[in-house]
């Protein structure tokens, strides 16, 4: 047999028990398999050199030909929650190289693209800069598609969150009334009632002496006032179970993870099927709204000033129809209609009431943690509205613009998004090629990240950048600073910025308004930490329980939170 190789196969009988192969077969295969492992090993070094080639001229994190960066990414990680959001990392690696505008990240295979990691905000005008305006301001990149592989199953396909070119426009334009704050003041009152709600649920918490996660009771208001803005419709979670709110609140639940102590966790078999099973029910349960409203509505646009903005694309939709003559007899909603304003209602409710149920959390943690800005805040309100705490609703209710005398509260706010930035944009890379430094660089099969969290940490641009100082914000000559154009953006810029940030403002304002004199709320991690059986309760634990010092430092789910919601002891203030 000396040009024959025998392969014998256990426990096996019959004709293929053994294999006889010629040895030139065994040596072809040989071959092949060392040609196809040397041009993988070729390529991937040419992949890697490409980054250096790329990434010369520019600070970035050290870089290996074996893992990229890596390591530079573990090295962060070792040193933070495993839940951190991504972008508290980058400003980690940021600050520990002394980076500068903009860096490069290749953390393939355990990432599909390589990241341009943009940090300047600066205008365009800047010779040299303007790396976020390039991409976001006078060139909108398209959404990165892991936007959609994160989200998609809470907002839906057509959101427009995720869409693109003239579907993205036409819908953007459609909604932006809906969002326009002469609009939201006509919603006042609806607004004032909740919170008012979240008073007394703040009482309830208060007189039950629980630690409780105040993100969680303020998710519930927010998310009530969404309802309103949105459907029309009394939710009613803050005082009782939800069936929408459940629904978005599982499926949330159901977001894969980015990152995650256990890299089995995405490879749940339950995960798709669960997400599908909520986005479901919650396209059923806005389905059905659609249609009663539509009936209600027979064939007729809304008349008046107080429009809910599922009122503005069933308006839309019935013009069209009279435009193409349909008969009132027949008319109806079709289903690509239906589906497009459904995913336009979760997109609304999901991203309306989750950053800004975050940020009245964190204000109050900070507020908590600096008692003089807290008494100025408080001093503020007593001049504005007087201090009958009680009459505060009804005054907001009578004279809705009086929150725009609150300029400190308002300073407050705006220093809360700068510290604790809600989410980041990520984009994918097109025929875009960044200027810089008299260099190009081609954005095409690269995710391109404008980090706000690093934005508004870098000493440059907010001196005492981890302090909270909510003079910044103040109007001059009360200012602690001059805030540079375009470095605070906890919204984006640009065409595709939040469409709903009036409102988020102006709901911290009265949540704020209508809180801040009624009670003590400080988190209390250390209570929470010794109910769970944590070791060193409220303690950090070298950087892996907490980030920048901070224990209630922000997780990744779905979008940018306080740690296990910010648990939070409250107490009733005596009135003066």
């Amino acid at each position: 047999m000396g040009n024959q190789t025998l392969l014998s196969l256990e426990n096996s009988s019959g004709p293929i028990g053994n294999i006889l192969l010629p040895n030139k077969v065994i040596m072809l295969i040989v071959t092949i398999l060392a040609i196809t492992t040397a041009a993988w090993v070729v390529r991937f070094i040419q992949y890697r050199n490409s980054y250096k080639e790329y990434a010369s001229g520019i600070p970035c994190p050290p870089f290996s030909t074996l893992l990229g960066t890596l390591k530079s990414m573990g090295d962060q990680y070792a040193h933070a929650p495993m839940t951190a959001h991504p972008h508290g990392i980058m400003t980690m690696i940021y600050d520990k190289y002394n980076l500068k505008d903009m860096f490069i990240l290749d953390n393939w295979p355990f990432f599909r693209w390589r990241q341009i990691i943009i940090c300047d905000p600066h205008q365009v005008t800047d010779v040299g800069k303007n790396l976020a305006a390039q991409c976001t301001q006078n060139h909108s990149l398209p959404k990165s598609i892991v936007t959609g592989q994160y989200v998609g199953h809470i907002t839906g396909k057509r959101s427009i969150l995720l869409t693109e070119g003239l579907e993205w426009k036409k819908n953007r334009a459609l909604f932006n009334q809906g969002f326009a704050i002469a609009h939201l003041t006509t919603l006042m009152p609806s607004l004032v009632d909740e919170v008012e709600i979240f008073r007394d649920v703040l009482g309830k918490l208060a007189d039950s002496g629980e630690v409780y996660p105040i993100e969680e009771a303020a998710a519930f208001l927010t998310i009530d006032i969404m309802g309103h803005v949105v459907l029309d419709i009394n939710l009613n979670s803050q005082t009782m179970k939800s069936e929408l709110v459940e629904y978005f609140r599982n499926s949330i639940s159901w977001t894969p993870k980015i990152v995650a102590t256990n890299p089995l966790v995405n490879l749940n078999p339950l995960g798709p099927i669960m997400r599908k099973y909520y986005k479901w029910k919650m396209d059923g349960y806005i389905n059905k709204v659609l249609d009663t409203r539509f009936a209600e509505k027979e064939g007729s646009a809304t008349k008046g000033k107080k429009k809910p903005v599922i009122d503005t694309a069933l308006d839309e939709y019935i013009l069209q129809q009279e435009e193409d003559n349909v008969a009132l007899g027949d008319r109806g909603l079709d289903q690509t209609f239906k589906q497009v304003s459904i995913d336009q209602m979760k997109t609304f409710l999901f991203a309306g009431h989750d950053t800004t149920s975050s940020t009245i959390a964190y204000t109050y943690h900070l507020l908590g943690k600096n008692p003089k800005c807290l008494a100025k805040a408080r001093d503020e309100l007593d001049r504005v509205f007087g201090k009958d705490t009680s009459r505060t609703g009804d005054m907001i209710k009578e004279n809705p613009s009086i929150v725009n005398q609150l300029p400190y509260v308002y300073s407050c706010i705006k220093e809360t998004l700068r510290r604790y930035p809600p989410a980041d944009t990520a984009r994918h890379g097109d025929d875009l090629v960044l200027e810089y430094e008299g260099r190009q660089y081609p954005t095409k099969d690269f995710m391109v990240m404008v980090c706000v969290h690093t934005i508004h940490h870098r000493e440059d641009l907010f001196p005492s950048p981890y302090e909270f100082i909510p003079e910044r914000f103040m109007p001059a000559p009360d200012n602690f600073q001059e805030i540079p154009k375009n470095a605070w953006r906890p919204f984006e810029r640009g065409p595709r910025d939040c469409i709903g940030q009036e409102l988020a403002l102006l709901e911290m304002k009265i949540a704020m308004a209508m809180t801040l004199r009624e009670f003590d709320i400080n988190s209390d991690y250390e209570t929470w930490d010794r109910k769970l059986g944590r070791k060193e309760p409220g303690g950090i634990l070298n950087g892996t329980r907490g980030m920048f010092g901070d224990r209630a430092y922000q997780e990744l789910i779905a979008s940018a939170k306080p740690s296990d919601g910010m648990p939070a002891r409250i107490k009733r203030r005596a009135h003066n």
